[in-house]
């Protein structure tokens, strides 16, 4: 019997009504499952760091699907076999974790699958014909009773995967939950290729900028070199020639030295001869009186112990000239020994003597010496010699166009430092010896306060400095002597340089 026609429109509707919540149902379905990825992916996005990148992932895919585990491991090459080990974990509080190594022999399966890119969609452990017996005993003793496993492969060529699993019971995954997590695996790939890329450009930066590093201080290294070669051989010369004119120099002045006693006493005997003539023969003949009087014989024999005399005193000058430079270059003198401060600093201005006389651009400078009680300091004294001596050159080309251009030298003896100059010297000695040469010169600005000590780095116009000199004084105090030396200067007051030096050799320290 025909169904009636009310009856066959009732059913269409029907259909029509159950049609249409079948589409809507698919299309709210669809939406929430690209909000849902839309998420995972923003999350994954916000770092290009390695490690967050994988953890957000497990994290965000477990609390996704309401499951016990949720796993990324890598499939490694580990001689003929692939290595399964799980890195990264997000699981249920009371699930004991599973990170780390699986046992190659239970997870042939897996690793051919992963590597691959085979896709596992395993509803039930058990029973599932894509696993080996070996596959499924290990899953069954960790508890799984279902897994989905979705291989991905970077663009460095690793293999790896997300493994998701389910203890509680039979589960089967659908296929809206299979299409969104392949969605999510192929965009934790991309996300590992940029991590990858981003590991390597850093690491290519770094090695550039340790390279430059590396460069930069061995350009230093050679700078510092290239200035303590110039001038090992500027003073390799100038002990040369300070050599040389003392054994030129001594030779004839001890000849003259040694001789002027013996012609002062042969002529004041001659002398006494003369005057026994004159007391005896006080009425000489007319040719005697007229040379005694043309050549003033009186003031001749004054004039001629004078001379004697100032013979004596030139000789002993240049004695002690030699005898400065000797002591200033200590060419016999170059192992570490007790030295007096203030001698060699005599030495040095003795050296310098005639550049403090008036020029074109400044009147005589005035040394002020301030010596305090300091005792024998151990130390290389020719090289000590050398910082007394570029400091005081510079002291005195600060001084052009000064009204009253003055040096003053100070010495005294620090017993116990304080705690901010023994945390910049390298041993903590007691006590310190400090030398202060300060000139009333024009001073100089911060900005080049900080140059200073820099090898060729100087402030003289060309051909008149080689910007050497501070810089082996630094290195003379601070790394032979293990002291300190300081600048302080301001524009318009002048400039004060500090060395402090310890009495006692820090080789004797150490």
């Amino acid at each position: 019997m025909d169904e009636p026609l009310y009856k066959k429109i009732a059913r269409f509707k029907a259909l029509q009504r159950s049609l249409v919540s079948g589409f809507s149902l698919m299309e709210s379905s669809t939406s929430y499952q690209t909000s849902i990825l839309f998420r995972i992916v923003n999350q994954i996005r916000k770092s290009l760091d390695l490690e967050t990148i994988l953890q957000t992932t497990v994290s965000e895919i477990r609390n996704l699907l309401s499951i016990n585990y949720c796993h990324f491991l890598w499939c490694l090459p580990n001689g003929k076999q692939e290595q399964l080990t799980l890195t990264h974990e997000a699981k249920t509080p009371e699930s004991p974790s599973c990170l780390g190594d699986l046992p190659s022999q239970q997870t042939e399966a897996l690793a051919a699958a992963i590597t691959h890119l085979k896709r596992l969609k395993i509803d039930q452990v058990s029973t599932s014909a894509d696993l080996t017996l070996e596959a499924r005993s290990l899953l069954t003793e960790l508890g799984i009773t279902s897994s989905l496993l979705f291989p991905l492969k970077t663009h460095s060529g690793q293999f790896g995967a997300i493994l998701c699993s389910h203890c509680q019971s039979v589960r089967k995954w659908s296929n809206p939950e299979v299409e969104l997590l392949q969605a999510v695996t192929d965009q934790v790939a991309i996300a590992l290729d940029q991590a990858e890329l981003l590991a390597r450009t850093r690491a290519t930066a770094l090695a550039a900028q340790t390279q430059a590093d590396y460069l930069s201080e061995a350009l230093k290294k050679l700078q510092q070199t290239q200035a303590q070669l110039v001038q090992h051989e500027k003073m390799s010369s100038l002990g040369q020639l300070v050599a040389g004119v003392a054994h030129e120099i001594n030779n004839p002045v001890n000849f003259i030295s040694g001789n002027i006693t013996y012609a002062t006493n042969y002529i004041r005997q001659l002398l006494e001869l003369l005057q026994l003539y004159q007391d005896y023969y006080p009425d000489p003949a007319s040719p005697i009186q007229v040379k005694m009087e043309e050549m003033d014989l009186r003031f001749l024999i004054d004039d001629l112990l004078k001379i004697l005399s100032s013979m004596a005193m030139g000789t002993d000058r240049i004695q002690q000239i030699v005898r400065s430079l000797r002591n200033f270059s200590r060419l016999d003198e170059a192992e570490v020994k007790p030295v007096d401060i203030h001698e060699g600093i005599e030495n040095t201005l003795l050296i310098l003597k005639s550049r403090f006389k008036t020029t074109d651009k400044r009147r005589d400078i005035r040394i002020i010496r301030e010596y305090g009680n300091i005792p024998l300091v151990e130390c290389y004294a020719g090289q000590l010699n050398q910082v007394f001596m570029n400091l005081i050159v510079n002291a005195i080309d600060a001084l052009t166009d000064v009204c009253d251009p003055t040096i003053t030298i100070q010495t005294e003896v620090i017993d116990e430092p304080d705690s901010a100059e023994r945390e910049e010297t390298s041993i903590n000695p007691d006590p310190l010896v400090v030398i202060r040469i300060r000139d009333n010169g024009m001073g100089m600005s911060e900005a080049v306060q900080q140059k200073l000590f820099n090898p060729f780095f100087t402030t003289k116009p060309v051909g008149e400095g080689t910007g050497l000199g501070l810089s082996i004084s630094y290195q003379i105090v601070v790394e032979k002597h293990r002291g300190i030396l300081k600048c302080v200067s301001e524009p318009g007051q002048g400039t004060e340089f500090m060395i402090q030096i310890p009495v006692q050799s820090p080789t004797r320290l150490t």
